[in-house]
């Protein structure tokens, strides 16, 4: 019995590494992927796309990564609108990205954690900008801490920002893209979502949910065709 008992043990282990060893080839293959798809479209670049006058949507613009989105969509023509939990940190962005060039920028404060905010201020949004065309969804939280040790609200805002937050954007001002028959959905995620990693809830359902997103519009507009 307890050689059976070691046994078992030894292939709970060997199950283990070998998940792990191949979770660890799938990263480094599509890490390696990506890698070549750059170098390749800095010789070839692809034809650029004319965004001037396109209403592009930043979820959290407050800093990091939304801010910078927001400066080159400035630099681009865009009209841009900024959401961030963070009201000082949003209206500086604002403020840069006029600096930068942009003639039409609206700062709105959002906690993208709450569904019946972004709700009310999408209708904000659609009342005082218009229909958005480029919606990037960019805000995120990071827990901090591994699974057992997290307490239960914070994983809760973690799935709720870096997930669900996707989906309540999509309903909002997705009908309008496909009534006009134009639009963009950007999720920004990690690449920890190709993988599972600790303290990143919601990056790899991003990445399924907006694949699952892509196929199913794709399928609708062929059957529209017809």
């Amino acid at each position: 019995m307890l050689f059976q008992l070691s046994f078992n043990l030894q292939l709970s282990y060997m199950a283990s590494n070998l998940k792990f060893a191949k979770e660890l080839i799938t990263f480094l293959g599509k890490s390696v992927i990506a890698l070549l798809e750059t170098m390749i479209f800095t010789f070839i670049p692809r034809p650029r796309k004319n965004v001037a006058g396109e209403i592009v949507l930043i979820t959290g613009a407050g800093r990091g990564l939304g801010r910078l989105l927001a400066l080159r969509f400035a630099h681009l023509g865009s009209v841009l609108v900024l959401w961030d939990i963070n009201k000082e940190g949003n209206e500086e962005t604002c403020r840069m990205a006029r600096e930068a060039g942009a003639t039409r920028v609206y700062a709105y404060t959002c906690d993208c954690s709450q569904k019946e905010e972004i709700y009310r201020v999408a209708e904000q949004v659609k009342k005082e900008v218009g229909d958005v065309s480029i919606l990037i969804n960019n805000a995120g939280v990071v827990t901090g801490s591994d699974f057992l040790n997290c307490p239960d609200d914070l994983m809760e805002k973690s799935l709720d920002v870096n997930f669900k937050a996707h989906l309540w954007t999509y309903k909002c001002f997705l009908p309008a893209m496909i009534a006009n028959d134009h639009g963009h959905l950007v999720c920004i995620s990690s690449s920890a979502g190709l993988v599972g990693v600790n303290k990143l809830a919601g990056k790899r359902n991003v990445i399924f949910c907006t694949h699952k997103l892509f196929y199913n519009l794709s399928y609708s507009a062929l059957n529209n065709q017809h």
